[in-house]
């Protein structure tokens, strides 16, 4: 099936409550696949953080899908630059619309961005889902955590691109993908 067309437009502020409510039928929609009852109420939870999700998505370069035809969201991805380290924040799509190549396109025009506006590398915390998307754009395994989040234990994967420099990464950043 080919990747579903979609425009691609800036979050705002009114965004918000949207993707919240994506980010929360992700996680449960998808999270039992390869996490505990307890993990993926974890993960859903960070929804419900309501400055910290806003945050989360504000405080990044972050980029809605909604569907080419009626305007639905279908996902959303952000970068967030600093000293020309680009961490991928977020990449999540809806779970109807997983597997299609919407978060590979998305991935791929949100790091187009950050490149043009100074970042030289990349780094993100990706989960098992989203760890095949970076790996086929281009970004390698530099190592693999179990760190807490939301009082659950998970396994996250640190993904880099474009010649990061260890000392650079924060070694205690943990993802909410």
């Amino acid at each position: 099936m080919p990747t579903p067309a979609f425009d691609w437009r800036p979050a705002v502020e009114a965004d918000v409550a949207a993707l919240a409510v994506l980010y929360r039928e992700a996680a449960r929609g998808l999270g039992p696949l390869v996490y505990s009852t307890e993990q993926v109420a974890a993960w859903a939870s960070f929804a419900d953080d309501v400055e910290g999700f806003r945050s989360y998505v504000l405080d990044a370069d972050t980029w809605v899908a909604e569907a080419a035809a009626g305007g639905a969201v279908l996902g959303f991805c952000g970068v967030r630059i600093d000293d020309g380290l680009g961490e991928v924040h977020s990449l999540y799509v809806v779970p109807p619309s997983t597997r299609l190549g919407l978060g590979t396109e998305m991935l791929a025009r949100a790091l187009v961005r950050a490149e043009a506006a100074g970042a030289r590398r990349f780094a993100a915390w990706v989960t098992p889902f989203s760890r095949p998307v970076f790996l086929r754009a281009g970004f390698v395994l530099a190592r693999t955590v179990i760190a807490p989040f939301a009082g659950a234990m998970f396994e996250r994967y640190r993904v880099e691109r474009g010649g990061v420099e260890r000392a650079n990464v924060d070694q205690g950043d943990v993802d909410r993908d």
